[in-house]
């Protein structure tokens, strides 16, 4: 199969003796540019995904609002992983008018100002259409932008999703950061950010690369991951005291202006060594640990914090 790459040169191209470059005293990259065709296809089964990401007035997931999104559609293979075209021509990117200011900070990272974004609407057939035709949707912090879309679109709640970010274990992949500017710089391209077309094209390069431990494509990796349940574990009214024991183990805190909040939660593949551990080093004693299983239909969302 014949690849294509991202990177227009080659280090040949740059260097006319490859001595010149010794003990990796050097690191080339280069200005990011997607190819439309990636692969030459196989027999392999075709599937369309889109990249998504937004901009928004601040990060406060409940109270800051959109100010920009684009959706960049792709075909890829599965079960290779490989991503076969990037449908430039139906790629989407719009601003909308939020209903509270844009924080300067904001701006300051966008660019976006609140006269670019005065009157400016999203054209939601549009949105609508493109995610109905995927079979999952890829953000590099879903996390913060699956509980944003759904605020406004509901097509984003019928979606398998997955993330860059967080399904994949980049520390045992000999990362040290999953920030998306670095994980290209590693991989050997930079590009224009902040604006939520820039980071689609960054984050779909990021899928077509191949890990170095596992050797699979990030693709590969975050579909395996989305087609896997996981589950949702809360350390209710866990002791003050046990605060730091949890963040170590890898616990996150969500805060108590958000539903269900005032928690310490993580998401593993099982749950019953969990457990087993809260009750000892946590509770001292024996309670029944809340467990919700979580699926890629709802995995990110503010959607699997809706108990009974």
């Amino acid at each position: 199969m014949n690849k294509k790459s991202h990177l227009k040169y080659d280090i040949s191209d740059l260097v006319k003796d490859s001595s010149e470059i010794k003990n990796n005293e050097w690191k080339i990259i280069q200005k990011l540019s997607l190819p439309e065709i990636y692969n030459e296809r196989s027999l392999d089964e075709l599937k369309k995904g889109v990249v998504i990401d937004v901009e928004s007035t601040g990060l406060a997931i409940g109270y800051d609002d959109i100010i920009q999104i684009a959706l960049l559609p792709f075909e890829y293979e599965i079960p290779s992983g490989n991503i076969i075209r990037v449908f430039k021509e139906e790629a989407y990117e719009g601003l909308r008018e939020p209903n509270i200011p844009i924080t300067e900070e904001a701006s300051l990272i966008t660019g976006i100002t609140d006269e670019m974004v005065k009157n400016k609407n999203i054209d939601n057939k549009v949105i609508s259409e493109i995610v109905n035709n995927a079979d999952i949707i890829i953000a590099h912090n879903a996390f913060f932008d699956r509980p944003m879309v759904e605020q406004h679109w509901d097509c984003f709640k019928k979606i398998p999703w997955s993330c860059t970010f967080s399904s994949i274990n980049w520390l045992e992949e000999g990362f040290n950061s999953a920030k998306l500017e670095l994980l290209g710089i590693n991989f050997g391209w930079y590009y224009d950010g902040h604006t939520a077309l820039n980071d689609c094209e960054a984050c779909l390069a990021l899928l077509s690369e191949t890990l170095p431990k596992s050797n699979k494509t990030v693709l590969s990796a975050c579909r395996e991951y989305a087609i896997n349940k996981s589950y949702l574990i809360r350390a209710l009214n866990a002791p003050y005291d046990k605060r730091q024991l949890l963040r170590r183990r890898g616990y996150r805190w969500r805060p108590a202006d958000q539903p269900n909040g005032k928690v310490w939660w993580k998401e593993l593949p099982s749950y019953k060594e969990e457990a087993v551990w809260l009750n000892s080093k946590i509770y001292k004693t024996r309670i029944n640990i809340p467990i919700t299983e979580v699926t890629a239909l709802d995995r990110y969302s503010d959607r699997i914090w809706e108990f009974n």
